[in-house]
């Protein structure tokens, strides 16, 4: 039963922009081909509304995750349970305090791709498989460090893991 609602919610977000969506995205000039922002390597992260706020909460995610990787290793699952669950509720496009329309659009995709990876996480977890677990936890990893390498060069890396 709850493989199946991951699995839908899976679907949802992956399938979830429906035509009418799309067409308001293409209206205001928000998709890949019609303009959306592109931030180069070194330009300001303008698009960051409160700075203070989203560095506080994405210190917090990296201490989660740290606390995640010490109790997959021990395979502590009730605090994996509580872990997982913080790391769900998580959101770096929420932290920035911006509307969405006003991100990049791949800074958008990157916390698509987190929350996918906190999901198979979540699943992998439930099934109180240290090694499937391991596998899902480096995954959620790596999409931090697929944007931190593109909007947060000082950081582009949570090598700090190993």
């Amino acid at each position: 039963m709850k493989k199946s609602i991951i699995l839908a919610i899976l679907i949802v977000c992956m399938f979830g922009c429906g035509k009418k969506e799309t067409e308001k995205l293409e209206e205001r000039g928000i998709s890949g081909e019609r303009g959306q922002k592109e931030v180069k390597a070194n330009e300001e992260l303008g698009f960051i509304k409160n700075e203070e706020g989203f560095l506080v909460h994405m210190k917090n995610i990296k201490v989660l995750l740290k606390h995640l990787s010490t109790s997959i290793n021990q395979q502590n699952w009730n605090d994996i349970k509580e872990d997982t669950k913080k790391l769900k509720a998580a959101s770096p496009v929420v932290f920035t305090g911006a509307n969405k329309d006003d991100l990049p659009l791949e800074f958008i995709n990157l916390d698509v791709k987190f929350h996918l990876s906190a999901l198979q996480l979540i699943s992998a977890c439930q099934e109180k498989n240290k090694d499937k677990a391991t596998t899902a936890f480096f995954n959620v990893v790596n999409s931090c460090d697929e944007c931190h390498a593109k909007f947060n060069k000082k950081e582009a890396s949570t090598s700090w893991f190993q």
